[in-house]
């Protein structure tokens, strides 16, 4: 589908060849009337014929109007090729220049007026990178971009943006989904909250903040509110973004029986993001934490990052055995040993913002080469077509990529998956409350021959899905119920515990939500459950429920805090009940 643009739309080759041609037909046209006109009147006497004369003449020519031509031919031949070649000339640069100059007020009124299309806003490779995925995937897509400032009277995205008239021009009321992608977080943010106070549901707003802490912070504060507006919000930074998408497709296994040795050069954002995601995905593979991964995190705070990472996700301390190592690889091969750390190590995460440095690191450091095919992930970013040389352990490419063991990943490409964006807050965390039921289940007896919910999440039918986001969209509700509200475990505050009244309280809260919803979906008390015909022997009022189905509400209760923990946030206390 075609791109549009809030600015100038863009020259099509096509067109730049059309104007050449003209502009070559306009030359030739001068050349000929010039040439033409000094053959007609290099014998008369009424009209002057200096080369003055003649170069007024021939302009002439281009709007109809020389005076030596008013008396009819005949004319020679190069004059007569002259007196239509330049007047068809003039009328081109009509049509062009009124082409322009209505250009985008047509654009504008076609953009408004368009459905179920998608609005970017941003001018840096995020942006233009999404751009091309999403028209990839045959959405059609209007950008506003720097250049829309000519039309809303200055200031950029930024200002544009926010303008209400600039996102009624782009269609928003009609509009699929927006993102909010500029270099600048505090922009994409106010972008966003403009747009879902302006947008309708069922839009979607997605807005990129590059300070995980800040996005873990606005997403608290939207996940915290009572009730939700009627269109979409959610935040989204891209390492996180990435090191998921990263895992999933070469997600973490044993070597030899035992857990891997993992090795993350550089503790920026994307490199604690790995740390988190690989921990996340091997809880999931050995849930008891009976084989704890031995990481080793490389970086001059090493030491203060494990620290605050392992406060801001406590079950890292009960899947990670994290070493931390103040410095760089000057003396890591000594030093790794003596701690129990044999090299080389199984997995290398090589994570440093600088570009160069990340890809230096890995083309020098030997003593990691040998943990096997793509053993050693690089993160780039610009330089990340840089892939393609690297080719050797296919037969392509014009570089050596150490036997396969290299592997360059361009984060930014990776995280501009629309999919994965739309994989919001209240979608993880629904998958979250999900994996514990089907765990706190087990532990019961429960098969899932007996219960249909016991299934992974993939293969969890559609309704069930629903059931569990709508119980991580209610959370908010519920803890204002209590006074409280959810924080980031960003840095240190008192964690607010639920004591029995209030669980009580949640879960009687709990069991109201899921009923209303239950019966509003067409389902129906029964002693017995029955799927099919929605029969259920939870649909009954709190006070008739029997003693285990009230204790399934509690549990799922008592579960919330180490839910919310799992997803950085915690419980605190904002007030009174």
């Amino acid at each position: 589908m075609p791109e549009s643009n809030l600015g100038e739309p863009p020259r099509a080759p096509t067109k730049s060849v059309l104007r050449l041609t003209f502009a070559l037909a306009g030359v030739v046209a001068f050349v000929c009337g010039y040439v033409g006109l000094h053959q007609h009147l290099s014998s008369s006497t009424e009209y002057g014929h200096t080369p003055f004369d003649l170069f007024y003449y021939d302009l002439q020519l281009f709007v109809l109007g020389a005076p030596p031509l008013d008396g009819g031919g005949p004319f020679p031949p190069l004059l007569d090729i002259a007196r239509f070649a330049a007047p068809a000339v003039t009328a081109y640069a009509v049509v062009e220049a009124c082409r322009l100059l209505f250009a985008t007020e047509l654009r504008r009124l076609r953009d408004r007026n368009a459905r179920g299309h998608v609005i970017v806003c941003g001018d840096g490779l995020v942006a233009d990178t999404l751009t091309r995925r999403l028209r990839a995937a045959g959405r059609r897509v209007v950008t506003v971009r720097s250049d829309v400032a000519t039309v809303s009277g200055g200031g950029g995205v930024a200002r544009a943006a926010r303008d209400p008239s600039v996102l009624h021009g782009a269609g928003i009321s009609r509009a699929r989904a927006v993102y909010a992608c500029t270099d600048d977080s505090a922009t994409n943010a106010a972008i966003g909250l403009a747009a879902a106070r302006h947008g309708r549901s069922p839009l979607s707003v997605y807005a990129q903040v590059s300070d995980p802490e800040l996005c873990l912070a606005l997403q608290a504060r939207h996940l915290g509110l009572a009730r939700q507006p009627g269109a979409r919000l959610d935040f989204f930074n891209i390492d996180d973004l990435a090191a998921r998408k990263l895992l999933t497709e070469e997600p973490l296994i044993a070597v030899a029986g035992r857990p891997p040795r993992v090795v993350i050069l550089g503790a920026t954002a994307f490199g604690r993001a790995v740390l988190v995601e690989l921990a996340r995905r091997w809880r999931v593979r050995d849930p008891h934490g009976a084989r704890m991964i031995p990481l080793a995190l490389v970086d001059e705070s090493a030491t203060e990052v494990a620290a605050q990472l392992t406060h801001r996700y406590p079950f890292l301390a009960r899947v990670c055995r994290i070493i931390p190592l103040d410095g760089g690889l000057t003396d890591l091969p000594q030093r790794l040993p003596r701690i129990g750390f044999p090299l080389p190590p199984d997995r290398v995460f090589i994570c440093y913002d600088d570009e160069e440095q990340a890809l230096k690191t890995a083309l020098t450091a030997e003593q990691l080469w040998h943990g096997g095919p793509g053993s050693m992930v690089v993160r780039l970013d610009r330089l990340a077509n840089l892939q393609e040389a690297f080719g050797s352990g296919q037969g392509i490419g014009v570089l050596d990529d150490l036997s396969g063991a290299l592997r360059l990943y361009g984060v930014v490409h990776a995280a501009c998956d629309p999919a994965l964006i739309g994989d919001d807050l209240v979608e993880r965390l629904a998958r979250v409350i999900h994996e514990s039921y089907v765990v706190a289940r087990r532990r019961h007896g429960e098969q899932p021959g007996t219960n249909p919910s016991l299934v992974p999440w993939e293969e969890l039918s559609e309704p069930l899905r629903r059931a569990n986001r709508e119980q991580a969209k209610d959370i908010g509700r519920k803890l204002r119920e209590l006074g409280c509200a959810l924080s980031p475990r960003v840095g240190p505050g008192d964690e607010h515990a639920l004591a029995e009244p209030e669980i009580e309280r949640l879960a009687i809260l709990e069991h109201q939500r899921w009923l209303a919803a239950q019966q509003a979906h067409g389902w129906q008390y029964a002693a017995d459950r029955d799927d099919a015909r929605r029969l259920h022997p939870a649909l009954s009022p709190w006070e008739d429920l029997r003693e285990d189905l009230r204790e399934r509400n509690h549990e799922a209760v008592r579960q919330l805090p180490g839910i919310l923990a799992d997803a950085g946030f915690r419980i605190v206390r904002v007030g009174q009940a």
